[in-house]
């Protein structure tokens, strides 16, 4: 994944769930586009943010 992709998909995560940025850093990049894809569809929901457990 470029750097531009993954800065994107890292803040998107940052902004959108309550991962915290250092667990968000040490994610790889499979990582990063899995959490990605799994919230980005609840982007439009009511909520500000996807609780993560």
């Amino acid at each position: 994944m470029s750097h531009i992709v993954r800065d994107y998909k890292v803040e998107f995560l940052r902004n959108h769930t309550t991962i915290t940025i250092d667990k968000i850093m040490k994610m790889t990049d499979v990582e990063v586009e899995y959490y990605h894809w799994l919230y980005a569809e609840d982007e439009n929901s009511d909520s500000d943010y996807v609780h993560v457990h």
